[in-house]
């Protein structure tokens, strides 16, 4: 393999972000208050919190429901279980370098 394929740059990209990977951890299939995930993703600002979910709905990630609610889409659940996945993998090779 020369190259990544394109969907695999787009994985990457999006993973590689921090904000991305923090409200993916921090959403479910329910609902949550914008506030709600505002004070559960730490560090971020109102203004790039709403860019970071509206560039997540056009990925169809996330989706807005009434009154500034987001949850997980089903492409945005098996994105998140596959940022688990890394996580476990991330954990067992720490506890394997000691």
């Amino acid at each position: 393999m020369r190259d990544l394929n394109i969907g695999t740059k787009l994985g990457l990209a999006v993973l590689s972000d921090r904000w991305y990977g923090l409200v993916l951890c921090n959403l479910t299939a329910t609902p949550a208050d914008f506030m709600t995930l505002r004070r559960r993703v730490r560090g971020i600002g109102t203004l790039e919190l709403l860019t970071v979910l509206a560039k997540m709905n056009g990925l169809q990630l996330v989706t807005e429901s009434d009154h500034y609610r987001y949850q997980l889409t089903p492409t945005g659940l098996a994105l998140q279980q596959s940022l688990r996945a890394l996580e476990s993998w991330g954990d067992q090779m720490i506890v394997g370098m000691h």
